[in-house]
């Protein structure tokens, strides 16, 4: 049974599609679960933990890793 780790929570669903085509090029599967609400009625995740982005729980560390490099690349940018 495959087992799915929330590795983000994101604000909007443009940024959860982001990090997912990220991960896509590693080589890493993710999944956004609340795609289609965060589509329909994106102001219900203002007030929520966010968007999630989840990953099989066999790639959350490599997953959390590719993320952080990420942040780090966008935190030199500004």
């Amino acid at each position: 049974m495959i087992m799915m780790k929330t590795v983000a929570n994101l604000g909007t669903l443009q940024q959860a599609q982001e990090l997912k085509l990220l991960l896509g090029a590693v080589g890493i599967d993710s999944f956004i679960p609340d795609e289609i609400s965060a589509g329909l009625a994106p102001f219900e995740f203002m007030n929520k933990v966010g968007i999630r982005l989840m990953v099989d729980e066999a790639d959350e560390e490599d997953a959390k890793r590719v993320i952080e490099e990420e942040a780090g690349r966008l935190a030199e940018e500004e």
